[in-house]
């Protein structure tokens, strides 16, 4: 019994839906509008946020510490983008037997497409900061 209120529930809904679907299918007078032509200019704010100001040199302060390197792309938006450069291949004090390496993200950045105002959407790899890890060893060295 539960079965059949349930297929009758069932073929109720699709029937009612489909008769919603047809109605305003109908009653559209004209088509949707095509997607906008890529004529319309992006603006995009370059202020930093208050939170990335309370922390204040994080960059110097690490045991990984790094300086920030500037690139500027004119076609570009975000324009300018900054990259973590680590100022040494070691960590410092108590750990200078650790590396230094850089920690990477992928930052969305658009690009223009030849002379026109259209941009391309794309993915560009950043290092946004360096951090301490152990050296890489040769596992054959190693004995079991």
């Amino acid at each position: 019994r539960f079965s059949s209120t349930c297929s009758l529930l069932s073929l109720q809904i699709t029937v009612c839906c489909s008769a919603l679907w047809v109605v305003s299918s109908s009653t559209r007078v004209k088509p949707a509008p095509p997607p906008p032509a890529c004529d319309s200019m992006l603006a995009f704010s370059s202020e930093l946020p208050s939170s990335s100001e309370e922390h204040g040199n994080i960059h110097s302060q690490s045991l990984s510490p790094w300086r920030w390197r500037s690139s500027t792309v004119k076609n570009r938006i975000p324009s300018t983008l900054w990259e973590a450069e680590c100022t040494s291949s070691s960590c410092s004090s108590p750990y200078p037997d650790l590396n230094s390496v850089p920690v990477y993200q992928n930052v969305l950045v658009l690009n223009r497409r030849d002379a026109s105002r259209c941009f391309a959407a794309s993915f560009q790899t950043v290092a946004v900061g360096c951090t301490c890890v152990r050296p890489v060893t040769n596992p054959a060295s190693t004995g079991p």
